[in-house]
């Protein structure tokens, strides 16, 4: 919807990918921004096969070696149909025939450059169709200046609950701040049953993190609705909440989670961070 060029890092395709093979996507697809996947098109057919997906190929050509994966094929690959490309502001009401269209929206970095983010969700909540699914991936810390804003995980978590959508899941992303195209990313659930209640999490300086959130619309799904932030509800409610803070590190093997105040119950709560498996290209004979 976006006129500008984007990058698709190839980690977040296989996160995509691996998504889709769960539970297959429907069309028609809607990505924000004209995105290039960082991944070459016999890279993907490898991670097609890998995770057991047919590629849609009936009368496409190969691209040369080596050349980039555009959005439009990946969608054809997906056999999810044809993209098409218009533009529109996402800080205005989006056209009345864009309502209900979509079965897949894929938010790749685009939400945080909104500025108005109330309008940005509503629009995308309501250009999907019921039963359609949205994917955002957005920064969370260490990409200052990278949008108007860096976006925690409970502000999906909250905001899709709120208006009535199910299947709300969110991963949180750990990746190298440098040579992160060339190396495997840690991926962690986000619990938020657990984390919604704690107030800080951050990374150390050669870190960014970035969190991967799902949704899908039900009949009975709103747009308007908002939330207020589960750390605070749970205060006014008396329940749980934690001052503590959780620096996570990126690690090429494991990732490094600390927790900094209140060491007591460390263990347990390290144990929240558990690695969730994502394709590795270097596995790649």
């Amino acid at each position: 919807m976006a006129p500008s060029a984007m990058a698709f890092p190839v980690q977040i395709l296989a996160l995509l990918l691996t998504e889709h093979a769960r539970e297959p996507f429907a069309g028609p697809v809607l990505i924000y921004g004209r995105q290039t996947v960082n991944c070459s098109f016999d890279d993907a057919l490898w991670m097609f096969e890998s995770l057991g997906i047919r590629p849609h190929l009936d009368g496409m050509s190969h691209p040369p070696p080596g050349a980039a994966l555009d959005f439009a094929r990946l969608v054809t690959l997906l056999g999810l149909g044809d993209a098409t490309i218009f533009e529109a502001d996402l800080n205005l009401p989006v056209a009345g025939e864009l309502t209900g269209r979509f079965g897949l929206i894929v938010d790749a970095g685009t939400m945080e450059n909104v500025f108005d983010l109330r309008r940005g969700m509503m629009n995308t909540a309501e250009m999907l169709r019921p039963g359609g699914r949205v994917v955002h991936v957005s920064p969370v810390d260490n990409y200052l200046n990278a949008g108007f804003v860096q976006l925690s995980p409970t502000f999906y978590q909250d905001y899709y609950v709120e208006n009535g959508f199910d299947e709300v899941h969110g991963l949180m992303v750990v990746r190298p701040r440098d040579g992160a195209a060339s190396k495997r990313w840690n991926v962690f659930a986000y619990d938020h049953a657990a984390l919604g209640g704690v107030n800080s999490m951050f990374c150390s300086d050669d870190t960014q993190l970035a969190v991967y959130f799902t949704a899908r619309k039900t009949a009975a799904s709103t747009s308007e609705r908002v939330p207020l932030q589960s750390y605070f509800a749970r205060l006014s409610e008396t329940q749980d909440t934690a001052s503590a803070q959780y620096v996570l590190s990126y690690d090429p093997a494991a990732a490094k989670v600390t927790r900094v105040h209140d060491p007591a119950s460390a263990a347990a709560k390290l144990a929240l961070f558990t690695p969730v498996f994502t394709l590795d290209l270097a596995a790649r004979g």
